[in-house]
């Protein structure tokens, strides 16, 4: 019977079910098990519970096998290390993020916010010197004393003493002196002068010129630093902050002449506590590639190559004008990120949202009709608030009044008063004369500020505390003359007339207090108005912010996309000119676009609102919450980035758990008694199983063969060929390019000035000066990386995921046809019942694991296929050496025309066999990483093949001993101890398993059941992840943790089984001898040293 692949559902193969994921159950069948329905969840926090459980339950199956590991009778030893390298593979994953963007960009303040610390990373003040790569990752100690770690690491004695030898080449000048530019921090020289007086502060211009490389190198106090680390610890983390800070912050404010670091650093590494990096992320601050100390510059290079994702940061107010997502960062930087096929992990992120122009924002973005509807709301409070003071002001002179009012009241009061006393003395005495004018120009001659509080006597202790500022000073004593015609007073006149007052001074306190009231409800109003202005004001700032945010996310994923676009376009029209069409897309831009996450964050408002840089007292008006500031979605961001290896980590682990147990089980349950069948028809079904175990294993040698053989098709037809194509146009431009370098300069433009030409040589033709980023190598490779990078991208993002997306294809079509049967004949006798389930079960444990081939074969080809991308520059660097070293060696008058003759003329030397000998050098890395992924394969299927034999024939034929020995009483006690324990490994995710009330999970399909005769085969039709054989979303050079690949191209790929199941010849490959003498599972446990499953093959 032949097996042929079923026709794909759409135009290719779709994804599979979620592992764990089954059909209906049939009569009889149970439901899954525990740990079939948690593997099938995708909730990564509950997985890796489960791997925790899963842990604990392999140390509960390792006692009785300690127990009796010794004794040569039993296997136990075997499943020990089964169990051993089980848990080896549990280890949690590590998803890197890079961080790159010019310097004012505001990195460090974003990474700091996202770690959710005012401040924690070092900075260095001095513009002239490169900092060193940071990486943050989460602290998993437990210490309470180390919350906060640092570890600093410092370069070789060889790095520092090759940086010295550039150092001098750039501080001293053609005569032997030091360069006047020494005192200018924006030139080489500046910036060499500054990093020796750093590390050597008491050596004076003299000195350093009489010094040696080798001499500086030496001196006692540098070589306790050179090669060593330096380990940090506090508890909080502005103590770490400053210990970070002794390090790599340039002292030059004091006045001590003390050694500095900065410049001898490699790498500093921060560990805490944030939650954003809990899961896993490792944010990675990369300051650049092109460091003048090649130490630094190969860290941050090997950062790059292993980053899963990469954050691009960008102040909001140049992202869009700079066009800053377009270029990222310069040509070569875009086409590198398209050679490693992290496009789609890029994240762009907008810094500085807080620095906006209301009026600005309003006028560019079209928002005047809405922003003029808030400030007109605003005037108008504005109106009213102003009416409100000029009627606090009228109340105020009202108030004054009334206090002049009461205070000749109060003089009246104390005038008779005395009256009063005078008349109770029997005296006599006449009315006094009211309004004199003196006296009243007198009171209110007096300042308002004059008066102060009294206390007024009266009966009824009706008295007011009146403020300093609302009662005149002092009183007045005045001589009243009796009028001639007056009649003297009596007591009840002058009891009348105290009365009167009294009535009369409790009036006008009443209205005083009534103005003072109307005053307070006045400044409350107010104090309203104000506040319901700054609320207008900052939901116009935060319309504004918001707006511009939309439009700048709008205009970064366009102008992300128009640079991919113009990429391959580049590529396209270089490669065949005469057919390029630029109406056509090579991709949907649209999607590209719409792929890449922008987030605008405001880090110093996130800090504020979160009450940190309280000295700043920054303004953060706009932004009405901490999500407004968009710091934590992006944290959420950083989390999720690591949900794609973390799933895939713990699925695999919780697989091989699956498989590990059912084969114990299969193997405790044997007693010898599985088969039915007389002595005769179980030999003569065992050979027949075996038979078929040796045809699948030369299916699987030519599986992976014609693997082998389309990988090398793709990557020559997809490389190899371009290689062949543009070295020409390579060797014809190369003069060309070197010419330039050297070029007359016209208004600032053309060739380099003759110190950064020759700090450029002395550094291999790679500088970073002030004049901008050079790499003479990477120029002289130009014509071909440009044409290369769509044959690349090509190659490793389509072409090899489609080739083994046909291998998973038709192995899963070999195991399940394999399984249907080989259970045939004992289904059919209606035997071994409990031996067939298990094997259904791990079938589906067993494809499960083929399923996640790509991803493990990604494990090999990520980093091989980065590295080999980045070869050939430093191929040509090789080639090149012995022009720049003859260049640094002119002195001298004459020298630069001299340097530009030598330079010129090596290149016509060796053009004709440089980018040939570039090209050779990863056309060989690429055909090695080829044979890697064979062999990587090969161990695979080999371990696979492994274990189908030994549980197959262990469960239905007991064949797991020698013959005719049966099962020793050690081994037979062993399984009937361990069968307990291995039922009981599910029981304990039972706690972990969702309630489904209304959908549970269930049973999978019977492989072995009569109505599976033509199956169309679960997995048939799809891949792991999504990955489809015409649209593969697993690519070569993205992790497990990566992103989709999302709109990036496809190509269409078919996968064919290569024949049916069926036995085959007797012979038996080298390695899979069905006879063993030591037991006769084919390539199992105590085969640990077995031949290759593929053994003399031309791969």
């Amino acid at each position: 019977m032949s097996i042929k692949p079923e026709p794909a559902d759409g135009p290719g193969v779709g994804p599979p079910p979620p592992f764990g994921a089954q059909a209906g159950p049939g009569p009889g069948e149970q439901h899954p098990s525990n740990l079939q329905q948690i593997a099938s969840l995708t909730s990564p926090e509950l997985l890796e519970e489960a791997t925790a459980v899963a842990l604990q339950a392999l140390e509960s199956l390792k006692p009785p096998l300690d127990a009796v590991s010794s004794l040569p009778t039993t296997q136990a030893a075997q499943w020990l290390k089964a169990i051993d390298d089980l848990k080896s593979r549990a280890k949690p994953t590590r998803t890197i993020v890079g961080v790159m963007g010019n310097t004012g960009a505001g990195k460090s303040s974003v990474i700091s916010a996202v770690l959710d610390e005012e401040r924690l990373l070092p900075t260095n003040c001095m513009r002239a010197c490169t900092a060193s790569p940071t990486e943050i990752s989460y602290n998993c100690s437990d210490d309470p004393n180390e919350l906060y770690r640092a570890e600093v690491e410092f370069i070789t004695a060889e790095d520092w003493k090759k940086e010295l030898e550039g150092l001098f080449v750039d501080l001293i000048d053609g005569s032997g002196e030091v360069s006047r530019d020494c005192a200018n921090a924006d030139t080489e020289a500046g910036v060499a002068y500054a990093k020796i007086k750093a590390v050597y502060p008491k050596k004076t211009k003299e000195m350093i010129i009489e010094s040696t490389s080798a001499g500086l190198v030496s001196e006692p106090a540098v070589q306790r630093v050179l090669g060593s680390t330096k380990t940090l610890r506090a508890t909080m983390p502005g103590s770490l902050y400053i210990q970070l800070q002794e390090y790599v912050d340039s002292k030059e404010k004091n006045t001590e002449k003390t050694m500095e670091y900065w410049p001898l650093i490699k790498v500093v590494r921060i560990l805490t506590k944030a939650k954003a990096l809990a899961t896993g992320a490792c944010l990675v601050d990369l300051p650049g590639v092109q460091d003048s100390n090649t130490a630094r510059a190969a860290v941050a290079a090997n950062y790059q190559k292993a980053c899963t994702g990469l954050w691009i940061v960008a102040p909001i107010t140049r992202a869009v004008d700079d066009k800053t997502a377009k270029s990222l960062l310069g040509d070569s930087f875009r086409r590198q990120l398209k050679y490693d096929g992290i496009y789609s992990a890029v994240t762009f992120i907008c810094s500085k949202t807080d620095d906006i122009s209301i009026t600005e924002a309003a006028d560019s973005l079209g928002l005047e009709e809405e922003i003029n509807e808030f400030q007109r709301q605003i005037d108008s409070n504005k109106d009213k608030a102003r009416q409100f003071k000029a009627r606090i002001s009228d109340l105020r002179d009202e108030k004054d009044a009334l206090d002049d009012l009461i205070e000749e009241s109060d003089q009246a009061w104390e005038t008779w008063e005395a009256l009063g006393r005078k008349v109770s003395q029997g005296k006599t005495v006449y009315a006094p004369k009211l309004g004199t004018p003196s006296n009243k120009r007198k009171r209110r001659a007096k300042p308002r500020g004059a008066r102060k509080n009294r206390r007024l006597v009266d009966s009824d202790e009706d008295t007011e505390d009146i403020s300093d500022s609302e009662v005149p000073d002092g009183s007045e004593k005045e001589n009243f003359q009796p009028d001639e015609i007056q009649e003297p007073l009596t007591e009840d006149d002058v009891d009348r007339k105290l009365a009167e007052l009294k009535a009369n001074k409790r009036g006008l306190r009443a209205n005083k207090k009534a103005k003072d009231e109307e005053i307070v409800a006045i400044h409350a109003e107010i104090m309203r108005l104000e506040a319901e202005t700054r609320e207008i004001q900052s939901e116009a700032k935060a319309i504004c912010i918001k707006g511009r945010n939309a439009y700048s996310r709008g205009a970064i994923k366009k102008d992300f996309a128009m640079g991919i676009k113009e990429l391959d376009q580049e590529a396209t029209a270089l490669e065949d000119e005469a057919n390029f069409d630029p109406e056509i897309d090579l991709r949907d831009y649209d999607a590209v676009a719409e792929s890449l996450p922008v987030f605008c964050v405001s880090s110093r408002a996130f800090q504020s609102l979160s009450g940190r840089l309280k000295k700043d007292n920054i303004d953060h008006t706009g932004f009405l919450s901490l999500e407004d500031t968009e710091v934590p979605q992006l944290q959420a961001h950083a989390k999720k980035l690591t949900e794609g290896s973390r799933l895939a980590n713990s699925r695999r682990f919780l697989n091989g758990l699956m498989q590990l147990v059912n084969s114990m089980k299969m193997w405790a349950a044997n007693d010898g008694s599985q088969s039915a069948l007389c002595d005769q028809d179980k030999r003569r079904e065992e050979a027949h199983l075996r038979q078929q175990l040796q045809h699948v294993e030369t299916e699987f040698v030519a599986a992976i063969k014609e693997y082998s053989t389309s990988v090398n098709k793709a990557l020559a037809e997809s490389i190899y060929e371009c290689f062949d194509r543009t070295i020409p146009a390579a060797v014809e431009a190369a003069v060309p390019t070197a010419t330039s370098w050297g070029a007359p300069r016209v208004s600032g433009v053309g060739g380099l000035l003759w110190q950064t030409y020759k700090a450029t040589c002395q550094r291999s033709g790679v500088f970073a000066g002030a004049s901008g980023p050079r790499d003479f190598n990477e120029e002289l490779f130009d014509p071909i990386s440009k044409q290369l990078a769509n044959g690349w991208e090509k190659a490793f993002q389509r072409r090899l995921p489609a080739c083994i997306s046909n291998f998973v294809r038709t192995a899963k079509l070999l195991i399940e046809t394999f399984h249907r049967e080989a259970i045939q004949s004992t289904q059919e006798r209606g035997s071994n019942a409990n031996g067939i389930h298990m094997l259904n079960n791990q079938l589906r444990a067993l494809l499960q694991r083929v399923t996640d081939l790509p991803n493990v074969v990604n494990q090999v080809a990520q980093e091989l296929q980065r590295n080999s991308s980045r070869s050939f520059t430093p191929e040509i660097m090789n080639l090149m050496q012995p022009g720049y070293t003859k260049c640094v060696e002119e002195r001298g008058r004459g020298s630069y025309a001299r340097m530009k003759v030598h330079m010129v003329g090596h290149v016509d030397l060796i053009r004709q066999t440089m980018f040939r000998g570039a090209t050779n050098v990863v056309r060989h890395q690429l055909e090695d990483m080829s044979r890697k992924i064979v062999d990587q394969l090969i161990v695979h299927m080999r371990e696979l093949h492994s274990r189908l034999a030994h549980d197959y024939l262990a469960a239905l034929f007991g064949a797991d001993i020698a013959k005719g020995d049966g099962i020793p009483r050690a081994e037979r006690m062993l399984r009937s101890e361990m069968m307990p324990l291995l039922e009981a490994v599910d029981s304990q995710f039972e706690r972990l398993v969702p309630i489904q009330e209304d959908n549970p999970v269930e049973e999978p399909p019977d492989f072995g059941g009569a109505d599976h005769a033509n199956p169309k085969h679960e997995g048939e039709d799809h891949d792991n992840g999504g990955m489809e054989v015409d649209k593969p979303a697993v690519s070569f050079f993205v992790s497990a943790g990566s992103p989709p690949l999302g709109p990036y191209g496809n190509e269409s790929g078919t996968a064919t089984a290569r024949s049916s199941v069926t036995p085959a010849p007797a012979s038996s490959p080298a390695g899979f001898d069905g006879n063993d003498s030591r037991h006769p599972t084919p390539g199992g446990l105590a085969q640990p040293d077995a031949p290759p499953l593929i053994k003399d093959e031309p791969f």
